[in-house]
């Protein structure tokens, strides 16, 4: 019986691979990309943040809220890759009860 419910469960549980697989190799592709274009987002408000400081267009209060905001846009990618680990982490757990 406890055979019979296992090997059904494994059975389920394949299609469910097949589909974070593919949500994996989404998320992958769409990190890369956003860390991509949030790098260089993040080093034009830096750049912004710090002539326009030095220039004396913008006071040290606004500088640093630009300062911020390059940072928000430069920690994104690293946060989405951290879900992207766990759902890598989620799909090798899933194979190694296919496995056992």
């Amino acid at each position: 019986m406890r055979k019979a419910i296992k090997l059904t469960l494994k059975t389920l549980s394949l299609p469910l691979i097949a589909v974070i697989t593919l949500v994996q190799w989404i998320g992958i592709f769409l990190t890369g990309l956003a860390g991509g274009i949030f790098g260089l987002l993040s080093l034009l408000f830096a750049l912004v943040a710090g002539a326009s400081f030095l220039f004396g267009i913008a006071s040290g209060p606004e500088a640093l809220k630009m300062l911020a905001v390059g940072f928000v846009l430069f920690i994104l990618p690293h946060i989405a890759e951290k879900i992207v680990i766990g759902i890598t982490a989620l799909r090798c757990n899933l194979a190694d009860f296919i496995r056992s």
